[in-house]
């Protein structure tokens, strides 16, 4: 697939995660982007190279995904738990995989979204991120693709709730079920106004050799 028609895909497949309204880019880390404005410095002081590197692409894409819902350009520090701040009355999200940097952004409601490259994880790592039920019910064959999958859901739904609840929650905190195109996570615990089974749904998609999540509050 050429270059130009693998960046239409991508953008294609994290437009589709989304309902309209929603602003969104994605950015290859390693192309020249913008510098960070000053007022987001503190988030990458002493880090390294390839931290600057998605940051800078990070902040850029997310300045992108503002400009299509027709907002200004502007600082998007990180909060305390790092999280980026975005302008009064927006919500987003950002994320870092697989050499590309993506956010989102819309007036109103928390988003999550995350991209994992689309490769299998090793059996050690399935038991971090899946309960006993959880990796039952995926399939045999390609079961690491299958949990990569679902850190990718979790991920995204985790970023969503974060702006309600501060909360800082592991991957037991949810259980998470695939479907075709979609995915639904529960919550195991309750985490501040999401109580004990409160469900979220969110979408998932594979392109291009990524993997793309998204939740919608």
């Amino acid at each position: 697939m050429a270059q130009t028609e693998t960046r239409q895909a991508l953008e294609t497949a994290l437009a589709s995660l989304f309902p309209p309204g929603t602003g969104g880019a994605i950015l290859r880390i390693g192309d020249p982007h913008p510098a960070p404005f000053p007022e987001e410095l503190p988030a990458i002081k002493g880090a390294v190279p390839a931290r600057r590197a998605e940051f800078t692409a990070g902040r850029a894409a997310a300045r992108l995904a503002l400009a299509a819902l027709g907002l200004p350009s502007v600082a998007i520090p990180a909060g305390p738990q790092r999280q980026p701040l975005w302008p009064p009355g927006i919500s987003g999200s950002i994320a870092h995989a697989a050499g590309l940097a993506a956010a989102v952004a819309r007036p109103g409601a928390p988003l999550g979204l995350d991209i994992e490259e689309d490769a299998p994880l090793p059996p050690d790592l399935w038991p971090l991120i899946c309960q006993p039920d959880e990796l039952a019910a995926l399939p045999s064959a390609r079961r690491g693709t299958y949990v990569r999958q679902v850190f990718s859901a979790k991920e995204a739904a985790f970023k969503a709730q974060f702006p309600r609840t501060g909360a800082l929650i592991g991957f037991d905190a949810m259980d998470v079920r695939l479907s075709p195109g979609t995915f639904t996570a529960r919550f195991r615990e309750t985490v501040g106004e999401f109580p004990v089974g409160h469900v979220v749904q969110g979408r998932l998609i594979c392109q291009a050799g990524v993997i793309f999540a998204g939740v919608s509050l």
